[in-house]
């Protein structure tokens, strides 16, 4: 038996050591320090008392609660998603620049390996990207939840009210504190963010510019955000509202495909900002789709890239 032949399709271990080769080679990329000191500076600007809440003295506390979780989310959305974006054009042709990966394939490592390595990775430097701005969210919102807390319950026992309203006004103003639904929406721009990261793979295997891939994923970014308003005026009877025929359903299943549903993270993520009950069975399905979308976009990738010669 050749040595070809004796190689595995899938090792878990291959991919872990691409990963790792990925995670180092995006860590000294200019593009990460470039990045993560604006998205971690703009999340710890929140302690700051100066920018975003000028004339907040007009606002409930729960408004600026969620003003403050909007715009911390806000900022990690756009961070992460542009960092998968970006990170991944990158990736192939820097690999090619610099003929690392002829060294990678000659190991002999399959290329699905390979591509899942690379996705691996940046998923990764993502992670840890949002697990440190999420600690500065959460200390954030949490100083901001306290002060909000001692000044409604000052107001409040000025003002004489009952224990019971007293109780229910610090519980509404802690619902938008650092909880578990907070997670929830931190999460979900994860997901969204390795879901956008595996369409720029594929586009990064036929694509022969990576400011080509960045345009076109930032385009399927976009589009994904939308496309459920578009579904819904194409696809609905706006005098009757009646469900689409099983051609615009085959047309509809389609679109999905070609451009992820990102409207679906975002429900999570706004959730999260109005305080609102987000349920674990939620959450395991968008993972569940995430998985599927990132799967198939992988596979897709497999295709284009093992009929090119290097």
């Amino acid at each position: 038996m050749s040595r070809q032949a004796s190689i595995s399709f899938f090792s878990l271990r291959r991919i872990l050591i691409v990963a790792q080769s990925t995670v180092t080679q995006l860590v000294r990329m200019k593009v990460f320090y470039f990045l993560a000191p604006i998205a971690l500076l703009f999340v710890g600007i929140q302690f700051l008392d100066l920018i975003w809440y000028q004339g907040a003295e007009t606002l409930q506390p729960e408004q600026e609660l969620r003003m403050h979780k909007n715009i911390c989310l806000g900022t990690m959305m756009v961070f992460s998603s542009m960092f998968g974006i970006v990170a991944t054009a990158l990736l192939i042709p820097g690999d090619i620049e610099d003929r690392t990966l002829y060294t990678i394939l000659c190991k002999p490592v399959p290329r699905f390996d390979y591509l899942v390595g690379n996705v691996l990775g940046v998923m990764a430097v993502i992670f840890i990207a949002m697990v440190v701005m999420d600690v500065l969210l959460v200390a954030t919102l949490h100083f901001r939840t306290e002060e909000k807390l001692v000044e409604a319950t000052q107001y409040m026992k000025k003002l004489d009210y009952p224990e019971a309203d007293l109780a229910a006004g610090r519980a509404e103003i802690a619902a938008h504190g650092p909880t578990l639904i907070l997670q929830y929406g931190v999460i979900a721009h994860f997901l969204k963010a390795s879901v956008i990261a595996a369409v720029a793979l594929l586009i990064s295997t036929f694509s022969t510019s990576t400011i080509f891939t960045i345009a076109t994923s930032s385009m399927i970014w976009i589009i994904g955000s939308f496309q459920s308003v578009a579904r819904e005026a194409l696809f609905t009877d706006p005098i009757s509202g009646g469900d689409p025929n099983m051609a615009e359903r085959i047309l509809n299943t389609f679109v999905s495909l070609v451009f992820p549903d990102f409207k679906l993270f975002e429900s999570i993520t706004d959730g999260a900002v109005r305080a609102e009950n987000v349920l674990q069975a939620d959450m395991t399905q968008l993972g569940g789709l995430a998985a599927i979308y990132v799967g198939i976009y992988v596979v897709l990738s497999w295709f284009v890239f093992s009929d090119k010669e290097f």
